[in-house]
């Protein structure tokens, strides 16, 4: 790339310091002016570097001089164990494609000189988990976020697979019209908290990731939360930690028995500060309020630990699952 005009002298300065420069290698002014020249095309004067340099440093840009002679760039954008933690999580998220946790987490590490960039050795590996093969993801979240901003409802066709493993819409392209509320990442994937059908339950969520075709309803309102039966004081936090499987049946309190005091901190981990841990005739008892159908997949999850008091209908739910299963594998 070629820049005829000089006066962007001071940032390509910056962007070579950026690029060649760190804790471990610094560049003289002379090194600066042949990599600009070599990069850009330019050709800078000694006193042009020097004054540049020193201009960016009363910017309180971290442009270190060496004893020896030489300058570099230390404080980054991000520091190595914050890079690698985004990077982790784009690569674990399954709401993104391969590509784009790729292309990502290389914009992440472009801040780094062209020494220090992450090697990321797991890149192959985190592109092939199963993970959506949907790229309008984020043109999705954005549209949502514009119909919650503007107050209007939003619209989608729903994706699903067939038999041979190919994409189809359900309901035959069917389109659901929905008041959307809140975004959520959990678990990995994008969900919406909207309301969908207010006589079958006041909210409901959909995979972000499945949705094809959104658009804005322009001539829709969007319907007010707080107005939808039941949701007068609505708390996101609280309903998070009463669904933490997002399903979206009724929010039961259940009594489950603490059979490993070690695993008390996984109780709080899953189901937040709403949790009430007591002392009773059973042992040590939590009180937990969640939905039914994420509670018996919880159990089953971590049933050699816990055991389950209450509700009735929970523990005739487990029962006969215990024996459905006994039946299938005996």
């Amino acid at each position: 790339m070629i820049i005829s005009n000089k006066k962007s002298s001071i940032l390509l300065i910056l962007k070579v310091l950026e690029e060649y420069s760190d804790e471990n290698h610094y560049l003289t002014q002379q090194d600066i002016i042949d990599k600009v020249e070599g990069d850009y095309g330019i050709s800078l004067e000694r006193k042009s570097v020097a004054y540049s340099l020193s201009l960016l440093q009363e910017l309180d840009y971290d442009i270190v001089k060496s004893p020896k002679g030489g300058y570099a760039l230390f404080s980054r954008l991000f520091d190595y164990s914050e890079a690698r933690f985004i990077s982790d999580a784009l690569f674990s998220s399954k709401s993104l494609t391969g590509k784009q946790a790729f292309d990502l987490s290389e914009k992440v590490n472009s801040v780094f000189s062209k020494y220090e960039r992450r090697k990321h050795l797991y890149l192959h590996k985190s592109g092939e988990i199963s993970r959506t093969d949907n790229k309008d993801i984020f043109y999705n979240i954005d549209l949502i976020e514009e119909g919650i901003d503007r107050d209007k409802k939003v619209s989608f066709q729903y994706l699903s697979y067939d038999e041979e493993g190919k994409k189809i819409l359900k309901k035959d392209g069917y389109r659901y019209i929905v008041s959307p509320y809140y975004l959520v990442n959990n678990f990995g994937k994008y969900y919406l908290l909207c309301n969908y059908w207010e006589k079958y339950r006041p909210i409901q969520t959909f995979r972000i990731d499945r949705m094809a075709n959104i658009r804005i309803e322009e001539d829709r309102p969007l319907h007010p939360l707080k107005k939808l039966k039941g949701m007068e004081n609505f708390s996101i936090t609280r309903y998070l930690n009463e669904h933490i499987y997002f399903f979206t049946g009724k929010i039961e309190e259940a009594r489950i028995l603490i059979e490993n005091s070690d695993m008390i901190q996984d109780i709080y981990d899953w189901f937040g500060r709403y949790v009430k841990i007591k002392k009773e005739e059973e042992g040590l008892v939590a009180h937990i309020y969640c939905d039914e159908d994420s509670l018996f997949y919880w159990i089953l999850q971590y049933g050699s630990h816990f055991k389950l008091l209450s509700p009735d209908s929970l523990l005739e739910r487990m029962k006969n699952h215990i024996e459905e299963q006994k039946k299938k594998y005996s």
